[in-house]
């Protein structure tokens, strides 16, 4: 049903496909007539690629920004350089794409982008909701994405069980031709312990063949989109947020002659019948009705006591005092709760984008009752204004937590490097690896797919955010020197729950909600399985009889610690200690605690703080809700960065092996 054909009738291909030699025009038939698009997209590459280290040596090249300009090989590489300046995912596109420096991936987008604006067609096989349009709103990038990475992709995705998880049977390398950098983060290509990763045909596919084919492919679908929509084709074009037409872009154009009346049903219509392979609907589960809080066109302020005490945003919350005096119609006052964005007004923003910010305080009750905006401005409770802030504050705070507490803390700062550390540490058949092969399994694959589409630039978070220098955020964010996160030991929250001392200390308010009632109880249990495991593993496994480091726990230390200091990641000095010394004794000091410590806040990361931090559905569903960009001044995120911000939330919220299932299968042999 995903096919390019309606009955006998054959769509016609464009004219660049037309005018293509030998392999372009047979990608081009192909595509028109096979059914998995997504997956003849990387067949087409490899036949075009012979064609491009032909053309490489071509003295002129013809671009595909509609002038139908051609420019010579020096201009070329010029290009080239500029795409690659500073940026790692340009430089792993130029690399590992056979055509990402050839005139041919010119016909390759031209496909793409006629395929996109099929829309009509689309309807046809209910990939695009029947009485929208793409028009008024949407470009090739927004409209592709959609079609490929929400629709398609995701319409072939099979939930994943304990089945998918491979017994591991080899060690990775660490070169560095093996791994795709964004500024402090760095991911793997591919994954020692195999696939499937994704699709479950994976599994029919010879391994030499995803080995030398797949990533090619992949890296060049990820540069074809990347290109869509910018200003000269290129990587690092300048592409349009679109917000200062009022004929383009906004509610009244899109939802002009149409059912619907709120934007949420606009929005919420790309996902009515979008369902996985089997049968899942994309878009989460709703957990939470947040339209029982809009009330005579205005959110009550249960909906931020809500959001911050009991739902996403509990970790977040600080219990402490703050006074304010000299305020309109009180003295002063002192408010016990806060949590506090203003840290994140410093990033620049683009052309007419609302800047990010606010720090939110409450009473003794959980409500919010004060605002500091970005410029330092204190907002009250019933002031015109407050509605404003609190949507700035709302959506700020949701995306903050997917930008940071999740994206940078457990899926590159734990989840990658955890990945990273056992793979090529540890030998497969030691007992930590195949344990670690529960908490890792699919976190390779992911992350480089977020390097591309959350992590790179003129991808997918970066069109659908503000920020000005979006690649900076992967320097700023992830390093211990902006204070932004600190070692995962040390993080507030994380430790409320492994200490009993900070349990102790957390307020009464705080301990009630379910991050950290549910939280204190599985981090009780990880903590009941290291105790188990290290009381027979230690000695003689881990810990040599001799006093030192067996080889496997000494390569994981430095891999470990290696890979902290590229990243610039914080590290308490009890851990610094720990990972840098000399010293190859393991049986003195804090050593065995710290590490087992270090394991239990690893496996909670990636396991029940990813899942708090990780499914915002019913946050971004409705645009006046919560965003991830707005034009400045404005109560709600525009149509196209919406529905982008839409796509990157079903893709990163698809299902995964559970805990509770049995993974006996690891440890047999």
């Amino acid at each position: 049903k995903l096919g390019l054909e309606s009955g006998t009738e054959r769509w016609p291909l464009p004219d660049s496909l037309a005018r293509a030699r030998g392999g372009g025009w047979l990608c081009g038939a192909m595509t028109g007539k096979v059914p998995l698009v997504t997956l003849l997209l990387g067949v087409c590459l490899a036949a075009l690629a012979g064609q491009a280290v032909a053309q490489d040596g071509d003295e002129q090249v013809c671009q595909a920004d509609g002038t139908g300009a051609c420019v010579g090989k020096a201009v070329r590489d010029e290009i080239h350089e500029a795409d690659t300046a500073e940026d790692g995912i340009a430089n792993d596109i130029h690399k590992m794409c056979p055509v990402a420096g050839s005139g041919i991936r010119n016909y390759f987008q031209g496909l793409m982008k006629w395929f996109g604006r099929r829309i009509g067609f689309h309807k046809m096989l209910s990939l695009w909701p029947q009485d929208i349009a793409s028009e008024g709103w949407s470009d090739d990038y927004t409209t592709l994405n959609y079609l490929l990475a929400a629709r398609i992709s995701l319409g072939l995705y099979w939930t994943r069980d304990k089945s998918w998880v491979n017994i591991p049977t080899a060690m990775a390398t660490d070169k560095e031709e093996d791994l795709v950098r964004v500024e402090n983060v760095h991911a793997p290509h591919e994954d020692i312990d195999g696939s499937p990763n994704f699709f479950r045909m994976e599994s029919l596919v010879p391994s030499f063949v995803l080995k030398y084919a797949y990533m090619p492919a992949v890296t060049c679908f990820y540069s074809t989109l990347r290109r869509m929509s910018t200003h000269n084709n290129e990587l690092n074009g300048t592409f349009e947020d679109a917000l200062d037409d009022p004929f383009i872009n906004t509610w009244e154009v899109v939802m002009n002659n149409t059912k619907y009346k709120k934007k949420v049903d606009w929005v919420m219509a790309f996902y009515d019948n979008a369902h996985s392979m089997d049968g899942q609907p994309l878009w989460p589960k709703q957990m939470t009705q947040f339209s029982l809080y809009f009330k005579k066109d205005e959110w009550e302020d249960r909906l931020e006591y809500a959001i911050a005490f009991h739902l996403i945003g509990a970790h977040r919350v600080e219990a402490g005092s703050w006074e304010f005096g000299n305020l309109p119609g009180i003295e002063s006052v002192t408010l016990p709760f806060r949590v506090a964005l203003n840290i994140f007004s410093t990033f620049d923003v683009r052309l007419h984008m609302g800047r990010y910010g606010t720090d939110l305080y409450f009473n003794e009750d959980g409500l919010p009752v004060l605002i500091k905006t970005p410029d330092g401005e204190i907002v009250l409770r019933g002031d015109k204004t407050w509605q404003y802030w609190k949507f700035v504050w709302r959506s700020t705070f949701i995306t903050v937590i997917t930008l940071v507490d999740h994206l940078h803390l457990a899926h590159f700062r734990t989840a990658n490097l955890l990945s990273r550390a056992v793979r090529e540490a540890l030998d497969p058949d030691f007992p930590l690896r195949r344990l670690a092969s529960i908490f890792t399994f699919g976190s390779i694959f992911v992350n480089l797919q977020a390097m591309h589409t959350l992590a790179g630039p003129n991808h997918m978070l970066h069109r659908a955010t503000p920020f000005k220098e979006f690649t900076k955020l992967s320097s700023v964010v992830p390093s211990g020197d902006s204070g932004i996160i600190t070692d995962i030991t040390d993080l507030p929250a994380i430790k409320a729950l492994m200490v009993d001392e900070e349990w102790e200390k957390l307020h009464p308010k705080l301990k009630e909600a379910p991050f950290f009632a549910d939280g204190r109880l599985l981090v009780g249990a990880f903590r009941k399985l290291m105790d188990s495991i290290f009381a027979v593993s230690w000695e003689g496994t881990m810990c040599s009889a001799n006093g030192t480091y067996s080889p496997n726990m000494m390569r994981m230390r430095t891999v470990i610690f290696k890979e902290s200091r590229e990243a610039h990641y914080a590290l308490t000095p009890e851990v610094y200690e720990w990972l840098s010394a000399e010293d190859e004794r393991c049986n003195t000091g804090n050593y065995k605690r710290v590490m087992a410590d270090r394991l239990v806040a690893y496996f909670f990361i990636v396991t029940g703080w990813h899942r708090h931090v990780g499914f915002v559905g019913d946050y971004y569903a409705d645009p006046e809700l919560a965003t991830m960009s707005w034009k400045d001044g404005e109560k709600f995120g525009r149509p196209r960065q919406h529905i982008i911000m839409t796509i990157i939330n079903v893709f990163t919220s698809t299902h995964q092996p559970l805990l509770k299932e049995d993974y006996s299968h690891l440890f047999d042999g």
